[in-house]
């Protein structure tokens, strides 16, 4: 899961854009026994008072090793 984050976080650069410009998320586990994980991640890249819209489901992978995926939309004003 922190490997996802960190892919996200370097997307995020690479537009000149950073955490904070994200309004939604959206995250798909394997297992929900991993959420109170996902829990963690999202506090140490978003900051309390600033949580984007998210979602958060469980779903079977087409690559039976895949443990999460997620997508997320960032919005920067011009």
């Amino acid at each position: 899961m922190q490997a996802s984050f960190d892919s996200l976080a370097a997307t995020l650069e690479s537009a000149g854009a950073t955490f904070d410009d994200i309004v939604q998320i959206n995250l798909y586990l394997k297992n929900i026994e991993d959420f109170r994980a996902a829990k963690d991640v999202f506090y140490k890249y978003f900051k309390k008072d600033h949580f984007p819209a998210r979602m958060t489901t469980t779903t079977d992978f087409v690559n039976p090793t895949c443990l999460c995926m997620l997508d997320a939309v960032a919005y920067r004003s011009s």
